[in-house]
């Protein structure tokens, strides 16, 4: 019967990896699935042309070279689909970083005046220019694709930069001699040139879809595949793969295999969920924090995959996963709950409020314990912005800053007032337990500084544990070199990941003052833990100072352990009275 039984299992378990690997079709076989390589198309041309248009720094008369048409309100492009909108920004981000560069090569070569190519059209020029450039001046090989409207415009540009590629090659040769640049990359400063070639060959993370299936499951599929695992993340190769030492759900993958990843059925059923490691990080701390039954909320910009991926996390302890819908635009809603609806995930609430506008008393609230919050902020950190701010709903306005690799006093200023706006109203909910707040920056004012000014500044009411930072949050060092201080987790961006700051934030007693039996019992009846065994001191003072007259008329008894301290150690322990502590589990 044993034997049965095992064989019945075995048979099931093949069964299911069968069924798993069905899931990883190699790109060949998906026919719909356009090449990361390919030209770029007419429309992505067009888009960038208006991206560059809007963000492209504005000069004084006396410094421009060429003189673009005004800019106007009009919001940048968010049409088409998801790969072409990325391609679009990619370019434009590209050209920014070029910006001064492309100018004198159009300039000194005359193409504008010589091409009459009017000021409407001078973005346009320059983002295919900068293709072009990039191309080493060789013109794209274009295959036929159905459904895509060919622009007259490009067309027509494209023509005259290969009817003028050579004066083009030759102001851009000059140029490098007169500015001594080994190469057009060494026109870039180091850091973002740095940050550029990082880009190229960051490794890709996916978290896995634990409803589904397990990380070991997926894992021996993808060596059934012909994929090795790797044991390190700085071991990956072409066709390897590895565990995240930080994140027990997420897998890494090498740059190489993108189109397998990106175009598998694996992840069109989000079985594997492609995301930035910054933001897998910041989930995989919730994971020891959430409560049975009780819920995180989410706060500030993030995207719908994020959402997803803490509510599987969630799920595992009954937890549901609350977000403030008034913060997002309707459109990212639809995506959030569409998103949510393919993944079958049912323990995400949408609230009608903004967060700002939520308080302690609404009763969506009343079982909250953990709140993440993830603000808008620098994308210092990230060694590609597009990609992420895509991904995250980042701030595009931030693009022309960190194309020359820092972003300016005032945008800083502009964006730490908010994000100390959002984490000081997350330390005022009674009832939460711990705070999360993860940036994606390297700017201490965005970072441990404005975590200490906002603590500095929240009141704590008397029966409450006050929130200190609660360090550290990974033990050691991890093999990818990510490192950890006392208080702060720092994520540092390399050739292996992108960068991150977490703090965490808790309530805890300060370690150098003494409490009371009364101060502990005192909290333990205001958080409810003790139900009615001590009722609330607000419902029963005047019954206490109606027998107060009669206590002090009575005979004085030998003194022994209140009924109170007696409680205290049923309920904390039997340690030494004046190390008691209300510990915020």
């Amino acid at each position: 019967m044993e034997k049965e039984i095992v064989s019945h299992q075995d048979q099931d378990s093949q069964t299911k990896q069968h069924h798993l690997s069905t899931l990883l079709l190699p790109p060949h076989l998906q026919p719909s699935a356009p090449s990361p390589v390919s030209p770029l198309s007419d429309q992505v041309y067009s888009q960038a042309a208006a991206i560059f248009q809007q963000l492209q720094v504005e000069k004084p008369v006396s410094h421009q070279l060429l003189t673009y048409a005004k800019k106007t309100d009009t919001p940048l492009p968010e049409s088409g689909d998801k790969a072409t909108k990325q391609r679009a920004y990619q370019l434009a981000f590209n050209t920014l970083k070029y910006q001064d560069l492309l100018e004198n090569v159009i300039s000194d070569s005359c193409f504008h005046t010589s091409q009459q190519i009017c000021k409407d059209l001078l973005p346009l020029a320059m983002v295919m220019l900068f293709d072009f450039q990039d191309r080493k001046f060789m013109p794209p090989k274009r295959l036929p694709q159905e459904g895509q409207e060919r622009i007259q415009e490009v067309r027509d540009l494209e023509k005259s930069l290969q009817k003028c590629k050579i004066k083009l090659a030759a102001s851009l040769a000059r140029y490098r001699v007169k500015q001594n640049l080994w190469s057009v990359s060494c026109y870039l400063s180091d850091s973002v040139r740095t940050k550029h070639h990082r880009a190229k060959c960051l490794p890709l993370y996916a978290w896995i879809n634990t409803l589904k299936t397990s990380v070991n499951e997926v894992c021996e599929v993808f060596k059934s595949a012909g994929l090795e695992e790797a044991e390190n993340m700085t071991d990956l190769r072409e066709a390897a793969f590895s565990r995240d030492p930080l994140c027990p759900d997420t897998l890494v993958f090498s740059q190489h295999l993108h189109a397998l990843l990106q175009y598998s059925a694996f992840t069109n059923t989000h079985v594997l969920n492609i995301q930035d490691r910054s933001v897998c990080v910041a989930v995989s701390v919730l994971q020891p924090l959430l409560f049975d039954k009780g819920d995180v909320l989410v706060v500030g910009f993030f995207s719908a995959v994020t959402v997803a991926h803490i509510a599987v996390v969630a799920a595992a302890r009954s937890g549901r996963v609350l977000v403030c819908g008034s913060d997002h635009a309707p459109s990212q809603l639809e995506e959030m709950q569409e998103l949510l609806r393919q993944m079958e995930i049912k323990n995400v609430r949408v609230l009608s409020v903004a967060f700002c506008s939520l308080d302690e008393w609404d009763p969506a609230v009343q079982r909250l314990k953990v709140i993440i919050v993830l603000p808008q902020c620098s994308s210092s950190a990230l060694n590609d912005p597009v990609n992420a701010m895509l991904s995250e709903h980042g701030d595009w306005k931030l693009l022309p800053d960190l194309s020359h690799g820092s972003v300016s006093k005032s945008k800083l200023n502009s964006m730490t007032t908010q994000q100390a706006r959002l984490l000081a109203h997350a330390l005022t909910f009674p009832r939460v337990q711990t705070v999360v707040y993860c940036t994606r920056s390297v700017y201490p004012e965005e970072n441990e500084q404005l975590v200490g000014r906002v603590l500095e500044k929240t009141h704590t009411p008397h029966k409450l544990l006050p929130f200190r930072v609660n360090g550290p949050i990974f033990p050691g060092e991890s093999p990818s070199g990510d490192t950890t201080d006392s208080k702060f987790f720092k994520l540092e961006p390399s050739h292996l990941t992108n960068g991150c700051f977490i703090a965490r934030l808790s309530r805890q007693a300060d370690p150098t003052k003494v409490e009371t039996v009364q101060d502990v019992l005192a909290r333990a009846v205001a958080k409810g833990l003790l139900g009615d065994i001590i009722p609330d001191p607000s419902k029963t003072n005047k019954k206490t100072k109606s027998k107060k007259n009669r206590a002090t008329s009575a005979p004085s008894k030998p003194s022994s352990p209140s009924s109170q301290e007696r409680l205290a150690e049923a309920v904390l322990g039997n340690g030494p009275k004046q190390q008691w502590t209300l510990s915020s589990g």
